[in-house]
């Protein structure tokens, strides 16, 4: 799986089309790793290390490709195949099905929101341009699998009626993303999955607005940007008013949630449930279950299970004589750490304030 990334991804026009400074989130998430993940298990077909949920969605995925396949004479079937965008950026296509005149490209998405409709979508123009121009065909159908919003989208472009206005639409907003002066363009989902909004002028302002209404006031720092604050005093103004802005966020989002569970309705808002974390109990009587009903052996069990250090500790203090405990805590994570069974996450440097 190719994990070179685009300055402008196609991932990434829908978001900067909106704003041209929005910006990937850094690092990882879950999600994200999650989404990596089934999409390396649709493009190897091994589904090994997935649960049973991601391997439904997963092979519903490739029992569609499988059928469109199947739709297509002579086709040709290519995965994760790179294509450039008309020389602006460059992505990696999960699946292009090619035919005589015409090519099919198929894109995966695994997550829980839905993604813009096919005859709309950016990432999905981009990803057309590059195979108009990979295999000179005239036509080209995307489609979008969303086997988790249980959605369907495509849309058939033609190259006499659509190359032009795809290609402009997209170097429109690349050239945009380009320019330092182009305008900020608040917008609340694209600005929560932004990964610039700590150094966003236009938030800030917003934040400004929201902390000068304060019922208790706060003194603000002379300069607002981040990485423009120089001053240690000013720094320390900033840091007082960094957890208030929290606060007021997580107060108005605790009271939405009072006022629809109350029954008034909050437009642009529903009400949504998901499941809770499932915790397993009683690990002995787990082990009893699979060994006995599915006859899993010890080996294949154990990685499936984890232990909580503290917990493990306090099990070793509490079979101690008395005044033992700590001294057998400690020798436990020396023969623990000895022998690489034990490993201590890198540390956590952070500010807290003086008391």
């Amino acid at each position: 799986m190719p994990t070179t990334h685009a300055k402008h991804g196609p991932s990434s026009l829908n978001n900067k089309e909106i704003c041209p400074h929005w910006e990937n989130r850094p690092g990882s998430s879950a999600a994200a790793d999650e989404g990596t993940m089934m999409h390396e298990a649709a493009e190897t077909g091994r589904l090994a290390g997935l649960n049973p949920e991601q391997i439904a969605q997963v092979r519903e995925c490739l029992d569609d490709v499988d059928q469109l396949q199947d739709e297509i004479p002579g086709c040709l079937r290519y995965t994760e195949l790179q294509v450039d965008v008309c020389g602006l950026t460059f992505g990696t296509a999960d699946v292009i099905l090619l035919g005589a005149h015409s090519a099919t490209l198929i894109d995966y998405k695994f997550g829980r929101i839905p993604v813009d409709d096919a005859e709309n979508n950016l990432q999905g123009w981009a990803y057309a341009l590059g195979v108009f121009d990979l295999f000179g065909v005239d036509e080209v159908t995307v489609v979008f699998l969303q086997p988790r919003c249980d959605l369907r989208t495509e849309h058939t472009f033609t190259r006499s009626a659509d190359y032009d206005r795809m290609k402009h639409r997209v170097a429109t907003v690349i050239r945009r993303a380009e320019e330092k002066d182009s305008p900020y363009c608040l917008h609340p989902t694209n600005c929560q999955y932004c990964g610039a909004k700590a150094l966003c002028p236009a938030l800030t302002a917003k934040a400004m607005m929201v902390a000068e209404k304060l019922p208790e006031r706060l003194a603000l720092p002379a300069v607002m940007d981040p990485l423009e604050i120089a001053e240690p005093d000013q720094m320390a103004l900033a840091l007082r008013l960094a957890p208030v802005l929290i606060e007021w966020a997580d107060a108005v989002k605790a009271h939405a949630l009072e006022m629809v569970r109350g029954g008034q309705e909050v437009p642009g808002y529903e009400l949504k449930h998901r499941s809770g974390r499932r915790v397993i109990k009683q690990l002995e009587s787990v082990w009893d279950i699979v060994h006995a009903e599915f006859d899993v052996p010890l080996e294949g069990f154990l990685p499936a299970c984890s232990i909580s250090v503290t917990s493990l500790e306090k099990a070793v203090k509490s079979v101690q004589e008395r005044g033992q405990g700590a001294k057998a805590i400690r020798r436990l994570n020396q023969l623990l750490t000895a022998e690489g069974l034990c490993l201590t996450d890198p540390e956590i440097t952070y500010l807290a304030k003086e008391r």
